[in-house]
């Protein structure tokens, strides 16, 4: 049976250093966000939406010798998403 050393010990901290990192304080939690910062979202689309959008994807051209598609199913979604919301604020002009 293999054995090993206990984990070396920690140096036992001085009151002074201990009401140091106390005394250090913190800082709070900003809330504000870059509109460029990217959040993350799951989303679940039907089997026949993702043919859909695989019909799509096939049709792009895709790089001399690669085999790979032309688009990621993710840049295709993000692309869509831009383009509704472009022919939206068409609207509201």
């Amino acid at each position: 049976m293999a054995t090993t050393l206990p984990p070396a010990r920690k140096k036992n901290l001085s009151e002074a250093e201990i009401e140091a990192v106390i005394n250090r304080g913190g800082s709070t939690i900003s809330k504000s966000s870059s509109p460029e910062k990217p959040k993350h979202i799951n989303i679940r689309l039907t089997e026949k939406i993702i043919g859909e959008i695989e019909q799509s994807r096939a049709k792009r051209p895709r790089k001399p010798g690669s085999p790979k598609l032309g688009i990621s199913i993710h840049d295709w979604i993000v692309e869509a998403v831009l383009d509704k919301l472009s022919s939206e604020s068409q609207y509201e002009k």
